[in-house]
């Protein structure tokens, strides 16, 4: 930051949206900033942010501590509701979201049935799979099902669990 202490900001919202924000000063944290940006811009999504790092010839680097930021610079917002993987400045680093705070999500839920249906196979394939179990509990070895084999099921459906 320089001794003005103004702080000059270029937001990239999405590839063809940025807005210019003037800062009087700058926030004492990086989340300070976020919740500025947010108010301003009058955002509702949630998003990290990353800014051009003159270190790392003007490369996008994640800001986790706001005395990195340059006094005048470009932060990307990286919005964290989007998809499981978000691109981030380079085309082979991927970030993938935390996946604690999403267990009860209706996303994660409606990924599962709600009804999962066994098939239930003919004597001699729940033999086969019998003695399969048993051999990988003994030896770690797995078998292999003929076609046939997968293929015969009986006619009732399945069973539920």
């Amino acid at each position: 930051m320089d001794a003005t202490g103004i702080l000059k900001l270029r937001v990239i919202l999405d590839n063809d949206n940025a807005e210019r924000l003037i800062l009087p000063s700058a926030p004492s944290s990086v989340q300070a900033l976020i919740d500025e940006i947010k108010s301003r811009l009058k955002l509702t999504f949630d998003f990290r942010l990353q800014f051009h790092d003159p270190d790392f010839d003007n490369a996008l680097c994640n800001l986790v501590v706001i005395e990195d930021l340059p006094s005048t610079t470009s932060v990307k917002d990286v919005r964290l509701d989007e998809l499981d993987q978000i691109s981030t400045s380079t085309d082979d680093t991927i970030i993938l979201t935390d996946s604690t705070d999403t267990t009860d999500s209706p996303e994660r839920i409606s990924r599962w049935p709600e009804v999962f249906i066994v098939p239930i196979f003919s004597y001699e394939v729940e033999h086969v799979l019998r003695e399969g179990n048993a051999t990988f509990e003994k030896d770690g070895k797995v078998i292999t099902l003929t076609r046939d084999q997968k293929q015969h099921t009986r006619d009732n459906g399945g069973r539920n669990l």
